[in-house]
This record gives structure tokens, sequence and C-alpha cells, in this order.
């Protein structure tokens, strides 16, 4: 059903694609990955150390580990010889995509339209990652009527993109679709979950300037309804508005965490 051949005259040198070998049918299961199974899961924090002390391992890492929860992320156990366990990586981005995951188990994918012999099979890569990707900002070539020009990882949050691809996202996306109902966050920001009590923590993903807003809240003010931590008074830095909107008291650079004073707050 799936063929790999040479893609280095679209995607650069050493890129592969799978394309389609015999027609497919909307709803056919494609693939059936086993990464989940193999991978080792790592922090955020972890894989940036094993980039600074491992740099000819940038690439491999950034490239090839995917977003399991919130700060950590999978990747191949063969990381150290750059070798992947499962070719289910070699799934190019569109944003256009034919293919995606089955709502009924994340490993599988499957074709969202009829696939054609010699078609190229994506999916888009926001069905897999947030803001957080190791590799946010990628140049996008999937030339498509609608591409993006640089992946963000930020269409999730887009209710029409939610409402026609939401059934095909990882179960990691569809919770953060979920999520965003009652613990909405800015795309310069990330959680941090990856602490000795795992409690979650918010920090800035790219500097946040005086003023922007980071956050909101949907129902009470309180620690315990959204990821940013308390703090003093003149530790803070974030205050709330009238409109349950967190506001950045100063410039944030990337890493720092936002921090609330909650005394009086309702």
């Amino acid at each position: 059903m799936v063929q790999l051949l040479d893609a280095h005259e679209k995607y650069g040198d050493g890129n592969q694609m799978l394309v389609a070998a015999e027609p497919i049918a909307t709803g056919e299961k494609i693939w059936w990955c086993t990464c989940g199974d193999d991978d080792y899961m790592m922090s955020r924090d972890e894989i940036l150390h094993l980039i600074e002390t491992q740099p000819h391992l940038k690439n491999f890492l950034c490239f090839y580990s995917y977003m399991a929860e919130d700060d950590m992320y999978m990747i191949p156990r063969t990381f150290t010889a750059q070798q992947n366990n499962d070719e289910c990586v070699l799934f190019n981005h569109s944003c256009e995509p034919n293919c995606g995951f089955d709502s009924d188990d994340g490993n599988t994918i499957v074709a969202l339209r009829p696939i054609a012999i010699g078609e190229e099979l994506t999916y888009d890569y926001h069905f897999l990652e947030t803001e957080a990707s190791l590799i946010r900002g990628l140049e996008c070539k999937c030339e498509t009527p609608s591409c993006v020009g640089r992946i963000m990882f930020d269409r999730y949050r887009d209710e029409d993109f939610q409402k026609q691809y939401y059934q095909y996202m990882s179960p990691y996306l569809q919770s953060r679709v979920r999520e965003l109902k009652t613990k909405w966050y800015s795309s310069k920001c990330f959680t941090r979950s990856a602490t000795p009590n795992k409690t979650k923590s918010l920090h800035a993903l790219e500097w946040i300037h005086t003023g922007e807003v980071v956050a909101r809240f949907s129902g009470l003010i309180s620690a315990d309804n959204h990821f940013i931590r308390a703090a003093e008074e003149s530790e803070a830095t974030c205050a709330v508005n009238e409109h349950k909107q967190v506001i950045a008291l100063c410039d944030l650079p990337p890493e720092a965490e936002l921090t609330l004073n909650y005394h009086g707050k309702l």
C-alpha cells in the first residue's frame, strides 16, 4: 500500500517521503506506529541539555521527537546512533493533509480522503504538537494553496481547524483543545510539568513584553484554576485585570515563569 521514495528535490538532500503504492479509500488504515512502545520519554529541559552537550544530535532530536504531553517528548531509543525505529516519522507535513490519526487508536494513521497511486502521504504536524515543539518555526514546503508558510504549531487554537480535524489529532492534542476552554494562555507560553511533584507551571516560550495578555481565567481566579503559580506581590511577574486577563507586568525572557499575587482576587 505504501512506498518509500527519495524526496531531495522537494525537501532537500537526505529527505524521503511515503507515497501510495495503490489506491487508498477514505478511512482506510495506512500505518500502525510502534513509536510509543519503543521510545524514551524525556522532558524539554533534558532534550535541550542533550543538544547542548552533544550538538551533533540537534537535528535528529528536534526533527524526530514528538510531544506526548505538556513538556514531555518521545524520542527513539536509538537516538545516539541517529536511527529511527519506525518509518512513520517519514510522513511529511502538509497544510492540506490526506492522512491523520485514528480517533479510536492514536497510533494508527488513516486516510482522510481517497488517495491516488503515487500521491504523497502527509498529515498536518499541528495534529501532533503545540507551540513548544522543538521544530517551531519550520519552513513549510507543502506548496498547497492554503500553506501557512511557517509551522508555528498554533493551528489547534483555531475553531475552524478544530471542527475539521479534531478527530484526527493525537490524543495529546485533543486534550489540549479541550483544555483551552478552561485554561487559555498565549501562544508565546508553554506549561512546564517536569518538576519533582509534577505540578504544572506557566513559562514564556519567547520574549513577552510589558502589557501583553498572556493568559485568561474562565472561572474562579485561583492558583488551582490555572497553571500560574502564586507569588508575593513584590515578586509577581503578572497581574489580573477586571476582564480576568493576565497581563505581563514586565518584559519576560524565554523560560521566565509567569506568576501572580492572588491576595484579594475573586
